[in-house]
């Protein structure tokens, strides 16, 4: 779980749920976040939604990286069911 993106999300969609959510984490996970969420927590709604698209976006092209080194396939040709599917399944077998 990329830990950056889950404190982005919570802030900007669920900001009354996170510390509730960061209890339920592993202690080394939650301490992380709560030291990331300092430095962010007073940034405007508009730049944490810019940070969380850039993580989001960096993560979809390592993803479509690794279909296309591993299958040869360009991950942006396949139906998204398919894509998310395959995504998955290579991400299990292979990390």
């Amino acid at each position: 779980m990329n830990l950056q993106a889950f404190c982005y999300l919570a802030l900007v969609k669920f900001p009354e749920q996170l510390e509730p959510s960061l209890a339920l984490l592993a202690q080394a996970e939650k301490e992380e976040c709560e030291k990331f969420v300092a430095t962010i927590r007073e940034l405007p709604k508009s730049e944490l939604l810019q940070r969380w698209a850039a993580l989001r976006f960096e993560e979809s092209t390592r993803i479509s990286r690794g279909v296309f080194e591993r299958c040869g396939v360009q991950f942006d040709d396949l139906p998204p069911a398919v894509g998310n599917w395959w995504a998955a399944w290579l991400e299990r077998q292979h990390g």
